[in-house]
């Protein structure tokens, strides 16, 4: 009788557990399902913002360029014109990354290198400034596409180029001879920190006029350092910093040696 009688009860109990293990099991799977749903419906409001959203960016960064160019160029040169069409067409094409969902490191990396082929037509000194614009407007564009997470640069923050590669003329002109010198190092280490009027480095360096701009220009030459226009002062690149990081990895490895 015992035996009997405690059969259905089991079977009861195992009923009972099994189907608890049903309902947990369909309560995790529509748990998962609302989450999903819940991410597509976020993303997909993300999307339909940003596409309300870059447009008008893109027309006012097209503006913005065209008025910073026209205004800030040097105005007594023979090549203005062309220069100026040059740099609104190019300012005009990476603002419209700015709408795409996603830039990737290699199509950052082109217009930089459009941007040094369009430097190496330079014919006289004043080209510098116009160039140090264009130069700040792309960056700021860059940052912009950071800002809105659709470029990263993780690749190029981990990549290593191979020395072998670079001829030793470039080394020398475009990394260790703006930095040979104390002076201009002391620049670029205080402009690693924050920005400096013309002023503030001379009582830096020690440095009046002629002589600090001699040196200033041999940083803005090859790209190293920036003039903000609207203020006049000066602000490193990311050329400048990525060189100090270099150094800095350096003088580790050597003194630790």
């Amino acid at each position: 009788m015992e035996t009997a009688n405690s059969n259905p009860e089991s079977s009861y109990i195992q009923e009972l557990h099994s189907i608890k293990e049903e309902v947990t099991t369909l309560r995790s799977e529509f748990s998962r399902f609302l989450q999903r749903a819940n991410q597509q419906h976020i993303e997909d409001m993300l999307t339909e913002m940003r596409k309300n959203f870059m447009k008008p960016m893109v027309d006012y960064l097209c503006e913005d360029a065209n008025e910073r160019m026209h205004m800030q160029m040097t105005g007594d040169c023979g090549m203005r014109e062309f220069c100026e069409t040059a740099f609104r067409d190019f300012l005009q094409e990476t603002a419209g990354l700015v709408g795409r969902g996603k830039v990737d490191s290699e199509t950052v990396k082109l217009y930089r290198n459009k941007l040094e082929e369009l430097r190496k037509e330079a014919k006289t000194p004043q080209c510098s400034k116009c160039f140090s614009e264009a130069t700040s407007l792309f960056e700021k564009q860059v940052k912009l596409m950071r800002s809105l997470r659709i470029y990263e640069d993780r690749e190029e923050e981990c990549e290593k180029g191979d020395i072998s590669e670079m001829p030793p003329e470039r080394l020398v002109s475009e990394i260790c001879e703006p930095i040979a010198n104390k002076q201009r190092l002391l620049m670029l280490k205080a402009l690693s920190g924050e920005s400096k009027t013309f002023s503030e480095l001379s009582k830096l360096t020690g440095l009046r006029g002629g002589n600090l701009l001699f040196h200033l220009q041999k940083l803005l030459d090859t790209g190293m350092v920036l003039q903000r226009s609207e203020r006049g002062d000066y602000i490193i690149t990311r050329r400048g910093y990525s060189t100090l990081q270099g150094l800095s990895r350096i003088y580790s490895e050597i003194k630790e040696a």
